[in-house]
């Protein structure tokens, strides 16, 4: 159900936290991965490391906010399979702090315009190869039911995600292309810390599971929206990840 040989797969910010972690996990299962960022010293450590581990990975410099340059830097590569869009930002977005209006661009810049850019090139890609590609799309429950955690941009930018994820069904599915997204709570990445390290136990007592999860508690979720043998039937849904927190919330 979850053998993904012979496919391949594009992982958007690939070079730290659950990019690297998803491109980890999808090498593991046969697929070749093209792990994107714009940091290229960190991507080749993550390829060295899949290929240390008998994987099959390649990095990519990739800027997802310049639409030339992802149509320039994806028009080489071999036609995509799989293809899940990671990369996101996290800043302070104040509404009355002048100086914040930069963040605010730069979130929706690469959170939202990014993930659309690499969306529109790879899903016309699939539609031209005829390829029955699963599109994966990270959101956060900071864009669906806890808003006020973070910035508003990020919350805003999230939100749209998940929208972009059940706008495209439509779209997309003449040509047997699905698209899904995972809503994922706390995961210890670079993204998270300063929030964890603030809430600790705070944190962990308001979560219904009573735990922080590892990257690893990801890694089944995304190879079964990435199968098209295990969720061939599936498109347009939002998996929530969180231990349950959502239902909860934390102020």
């Amino acid at each position: 159900m979850f053998d993904l040989t012979n496919k391949t797969a594009l992982v958007t910010g690939a070079s730290s936290g659950l990019g690297q972690q998803i491109s980890k996990a999808l090498a593991k299962a046969g697929a070749h991965v093209l792990a994107a960022s714009r940091n290229k010293y960190a991507l080749d450590n993550l390829v060295d490391t899949i290929k240390s581990s008998g994987g099959s990975a390649e990095s990519l410099e990739l800027d997802i906010s310049q639409l030339a340059d992802v149509k320039t830097c994806l028009s080489s590569i071999s036609p995509i399979d799989i293809l899940v869009n990671n990369a996101g930002i996290a800043k302070l977005t104040s509404v009355f702090d002048d100086d914040h209006q930069h963040n605010f661009e730069k979130v929706i810049q690469i959170n939202l315009i990014g993930l659309w850019h690499v969306t529109k090139v790879i899903a016309t890609q699939m539609r031209n190869h005829k390829i029955q590609g699963s599109i994966i799309n990270i959101g956060s429950v900071n864009g669906d039911s806890m808003p006020g955690i973070t910035s508003a941009a990020y919350n805003a930018s999230k939100a749209a995600v998940l929208q972009i994820t059940k706008g495209l069904v439509g779209e997309l599915s003449p040509y047997k292309i699905r698209i899904n997204a995972i809503s994922p709570g706390f995961f210890p990445t670079e993204m998270s810390k300063g929030s964890l390290e603030r809430l600790g136990e705070k944190l962990t007592s308001r979560i219904p599971l009573n735990f922080i999860p590892d990257l690893s508690d990801m890694d089944a979720t995304i190879l079964y929206l990435a199968s098209n043998r295990a969720s061939r039937y599936v498109t347009g849904s939002v998996i929530t990840i969180d231990g349950g927190i959502s239902w909860g919330g934390i102020s």
